[in-house]
């Protein structure tokens, strides 16, 4: 009869063979068998199959189990001998993906792939000095972002300094390269910046809405290019038409009470429950031209539509019930990924400011261009490119802050060809009021002046009719 020790062997012998290797570890590594020549040499076969399995797990993204594997190994092996290198594949991986998110502008990528190395005790002169050059990006980036672009400037170059001087292994080529697009983008920050306070000497106030906006593209936070906005939209008149900061359906018609809107709480940026308020929006019918999905609040999500759901933009197609929030803040938009998301073509991995004509696409097919097409007005158009329909159905999404403009101009927020006039949408006071050039009555009374708009209104005039209807 076997000794017991060489029945247990076998065991462990049919578990790799199973492909059970933590069964098999867990069995030669017991008190009583270990020390057996043949226990010793099966220990060591088991090393060189979890580390086989480990490198497996590395290639998959399982960094944390390879890891778990690679300790294993070591461990049955009685020595780091085999294992080191794998060790070493696993530091160079991750510090390969740390310098592609760096060139990507990805810093909080870049960081989380170096705790890594540095969480597995990995850490030597190139990881300290990447770990430098990640914080000094990241820093400059923030700046940059509230608009402190020379400050910004000269931490680049210094940095720029740093890489040209660095004596490494490592290609840095596409940091240095980072680091160029991100001091270009500061140089074009304070032309523009430049330009637009001579705008500003001459009261060319459309062309300093479009210079502001072009500055908060590049930084976001900038105080100087939302102070020249404000000052923008006051010269033309526009600040009495409020930017309106929505918070749910409150009432039966379209005229919304400021104190009601006031005690709602504002959902805070990072709010991941965006969507769980009933969302306002309206259905725009305008006769001859289309129908038009109006979204009213400052927050908006866009996704799948399911029974009950609370989705402002809900979009038919394979997408998850919350996909993507769009947030407008004063005149910038900034979409924020939840799902798979991108924009021209890039994946976004965090908020983005989006610019005029950005395409973006959600999940694996559904595309849509997002226009701010009237520069003296924050409301912005989604137009559907893939062909998939809203629920309901509508031929655009609006995004209304200030104003809407209807009428035959090129600026115009819904394209009327065929008017020989403007209709205008705008906020006042908390309610939803139109005006327009042309003869018009709301509801069967002639419009003297702006007139205010209730649930359900409906707007006609000569050769237009547009009618309201709250969803």
């Amino acid at each position: 009869m076997f000794p017991s020790w060489r029945m247990q062997l076998g065991e462990a012998r049919r578990a790799i063979k199973a492909g059970q290797l933590d069964r098999a570890c867990a069995i030669v590594e017991q008190k009583e068998i270990r020390d057996f020549r043949q226990a010793r040499e099966l220990s060591a076969e088991l090393a060189g199959r979890v580390a086989q399995r480990a490198r497996g797990r590395f290639e998959a993204g399982y960094s944390r189990a390879g890891w778990n594997d690679l300790e294993l190994a070591r461990h049955m092996a009685g020595s780091d001998a085999g294992i080191e290198d794998l060790r070493q594949e696993y530091r160079e991986r991750h510090i390969c993906r740390a310098i592609e998110c760096l060139a990507e502008g990805r810093t909080a990528a870049a960081q989380q792939e170096l705790a890594k190395v540095r969480e597995r005790g990995l850490v030597d002169p190139d990881v300290r000095w990447l770990e430098h050059v990640t914080a000094k990006l990241t820093e400059a980036e923030q700046r940059l972002a509230a608009g402190g672009s020379s400050e910004a400037r000269q931490m680049l170059d210094a940095l720029a300094g740093s890489v040209r001087e660095h004596t490494t292994t490592l290609d840095a080529g596409p940091i240095g390269r980072r680091i160029e697009k991100l001091a270009a983008t500061c140089d074009e920050h304070v032309n523009i910046a430049s330009q637009l306070h001579t705008s500003a000497e001459r009261h060319d106030w459309h062309d300093v809405l479009g210079r502001a906006d072009r500055m908060l593209a590049l930084a976001p936070r900038d105080r100087v290019a939302r102070a020249a906005r404000r000052q923008a939209w006051h010269a033309v008149g526009l600040d009495a038409t409020h930017v309106y900061h929505g918070g749910g359906r409150h009432h039966a018609s379209l005229a919304m009470n400021d104190t009601a809107h006031a005690a709602r709480p504002t959902s805070a940026p990072d709010d991941t429950m965006t969507g769980s308020a009933a969302p306002e929006r309206i259905m725009l019918w305008v006769d001859a031209v289309g129908g038009f999905l109006v979204c009213l609040d400052d927050e908006v999500v866009l996704g799948q539509p399911t029974p009950g759901s609370s989705i402002a933009v809900p979009i038919c197609a394979d997408l998850s019930r919350r996909h993507a929030v769009l947030r407008r803040d004063g005149g910038s938009y900034t979409l924020d990924p939840l799902g798979d998301v991108t924009v021209d073509g890039r994946k976004l991995t965090g908020p983005m400011v989006l610019g005029n004509r950005h395409v973006i696409q959600l999940g694996s097919a559904v595309r849509m261009e997002f226009t701010r097409p009237h520069a003296l007005s924050a409301t912005a158009r989604l137009v559907m490119l893939s062909g998939h329909r809203t629920e309901p159905r509508a031929d655009t999404v609006l995004l209304m802050a200030d104003s809407c403009l209807l009428g035959p101009k090129s600026h115009s927020h819904i394209a009327c060809r065929r008017w020989v006039g403007d209709v205008m949408l705008f906020r006042l006071n908390g309610r939803l009021h139109c005006r327009s050039t042309m003869a018009m009555n709301v509801d069967g009374v002639a419009a003297d002046g702006p007139m205010v708009l209730e649930s359900g209104a409906r707007i006609e005039g000569e050769e237009f009719a547009i009618s309201l209807e709250e969803v």
